[in-house]
């Protein structure tokens, strides 16, 4: 058995008996062990130390190996003897924290103790608020954490989507973490080194709208004295977040349909046709079906994007996850909350959902002088309170 000071949980990603069995006994009762076998289950399993079994990587895809990086402070690589060479030099060339296995208990326990000095500061319970980086608008923070059914599902669609190449359709009510979901699926993908380019379609002008997509070429109409790119040559190789889908007209739909179908534009102005390589995510609070009962949705537009759809949850169809998200969203901080003030938010409706939830937060800390936050300093701020 091994005891290392400030760590008390491991999660195991593994499907080997011969790993999960090594474990068990060196766990003991002194140290609580996870075992998974999917990323989907990181999220929802609190610990300290990841321990990963790289024979996993034969089997999976680019996602997991972004995830694994964004895990890297508190990741160690297990490389069984017989992992396959290509494999190896990945992982060796990669990550900081390797053991090779079989191993001794003794030798393991070496090991964690010289990686100890390494890891940032000290050992924290890892959550999803890891998969983040300079391209997420808002973190991941308090957004996708929680341990009901219904959030472990969008954790799964986000990183099944994120291997793709094909459109996504993020559909939820304003709060919900649309555009966060849609900067996540980006960072994740292979695109993610690049910069994601977001555009609300509210703020569209039809007129304008093709040059806005795809740029103009000098002198095409009055005032275009430079040539420009549009958004998608400025995407290419990259992914474009188009908010607000359900504001769009019937014309503006038709010019992001046809891109979507072959990548091909042409600039207003010219004749020259161009190809680009772009990714594209599109988000709306609006009722798609009812709109394309009434005509102001295309159906040939709504078929090509629908193959991937994440809905995601309103805060009152999740309540379970709400002290989850409290104390993922407040413990950055060093603020705690008593029992009495997550009743008051759970009993709470939540028409702005997590934005509503987390200005609430935020307000409350800025009134708890000693960081523990009380019932009477929750302050939904919604218009009731107002008058």
């Amino acid at each position: 058995m091994f005891i290392i000071q400030g760590l008390s949980r491991i999660l195991l990603l593994s499907e080997r008996s011969d790993i999960i069995n090594y474990f068990k006994v060196a766990c003991g009762s002194k140290i609580a062990l996870s075992v998974g076998t999917e990323l989907t289950e990181i999220p929802s399993i609190s610990f300290e130390l990841l321990i990963f079994d790289t024979s996993l990587i034969i089997k999976k895809t680019n996602a997991l190996y972004r995830c694994l990086e964004f895990f890297s402070d508190r990741l160690v690589c297990l490389l069984p003897i017989d992992t396959p060479y290509g494999i190896r030099k990945y992982v060796e060339s990669r990550f900081k924290f390797i053991i090779p296995f079989p191993v001794t208990v003794e030798t393991f326990r070496e090991n964690l103790l010289s990686m100890q000095n390494q890891l940032q500061q000290r050992l924290k319970t890892a959550d999803l608020s890891l998969l983040e980086n300079e391209n997420i608008p808002d973190t991941v923070l308090g957004y996708f954490c929680g341990s009901s059914s219904i959030i472990k599902s969008v954790r799964k669609k986000i990183l099944s989507v994120a291997d793709t190449n094909e459109p996504v359709l993020l559909l939820g009510e304003t709060g919900t973490g649309k555009t966060t979901a849609g900067a996540l699926i980006h960072g994740l993908s292979e695109r993610g080194e690049k910069k994601m380019v977001s555009y609300s379609l509210s703020t569209v002008v039809e007129s304008l709208a093709e040059s806005t997509f795809f740029g103009h070429v000098k002198g095409s109409y009055t005032n275009a004295l430079i040539e420009t790119i549009g958004l998608f040559e400025a995407a290419n190789g990259s992914t474009v977040f188009f908010d607000e889908l359900g504001l769009a007209s019937l014309a503006v739909q038709a010019m992001l349909l046809t891109v979507l179908e072959t990548g091909n534009f042409k600039k207003v102005g010219s004749q020259k046709e161009q190809h680009v390589d772009v990714r594209v995510i599109f988000a709306t609070n609006a009722d798609l079906t009812q709109m394309l009962r009434e005509g102001t949705f295309r159906t040939d537009l709504y078929w090509r994007i629908c193959d991937n759809i994440i809905k995601l949850p309103s805060l009152r169809e999740r309540k379970e996850d709400i002290c989850d998200m409290v104390e993922s969203y407040i413990s950055k901080e060093d603020y705690t909350i008593k029992d009495e003030a997550i009743e008051k938010l759970k009993n709470y409706s939540w028409p702005g959902n997590i934005r509503q939830l987390h200005k609430c937060l935020r307000r409350a800390m800025s009134h708890a002088k000693d960081h523990v936050i009380r019932a009477d300093q929750i302050d939904f701020g919604d218009i009731n309170s107002l008058q």
